[in-house]
């Protein structure tokens, strides 16, 4: 494996911090994200095991309304270019200092992406549903708790 041996100047190496800590502050994003799905998946079961199969429609209509009003938990915060990223990117001969700058000035972060969908299919079913008026989300909610399940499997094995 390759090692940069880049010469920086302060003002490059600032830049560079600036950009590492945003992409920090991105997958910190992720994590709360993977938290938010494992609480969907606590909620469901905890409404699964409900015997009374009217008191478990009722508490999954009850969570698909909640989950209509899904927070993207500052997921949605656009980050500000950093000035000199893009020259820094261009010049540079060290592919992993261009890498760092590219990812963060185009959002290459596949795994934000993937978890912003899913929360915002399960956002939109949700609400698509509590305006439909329909009475029983069972259905739904097993199919929210799959989604969850298959998000985290696929965020802990991709480490």
């Amino acid at each position: 494996m390759a090692t940069c041996s880049a010469k920086l100047s302060p003002n490059q190496r600032r830049m560079l911090r600036t950009l590492l800590a945003q992409e920090s502050e991105i997958a910190a994003h992720c994590s709360r994200h993977i938290s938010q799905f494992s609480n969907m998946i606590n909620a469901l079961q905890l409404i699964h095991h409900e015997d009374d199969l009217e008191k478990r429609a009722a508490k999954c209509n009850e969570f698909i309304h909640m989950q209509s009003r899904l927070e993207d938990d500052g997921c949605m915060t656009t980050y500000e270019m950093v000035p000199g990223a893009v020259s820094i990117a261009m010049t540079c001969s060290c592919i992993c200092i261009q890498a760092a700058c590219f990812r963060m000035l185009y959002k290459w972060i596949p795994k934000l992406d993937v978890l912003r969908m899913k929360l915002l299919k399960i956002k939109s079913t949700c609400e698509k549903f509590s305006k439909s008026g329909s009475k029983t989300g069972i259905e739904l909610c097993a199919n929210i708790e799959k989604t969850s399940h298959n998000v985290i499997m696929s965020q802990t094995t991709s480490h």
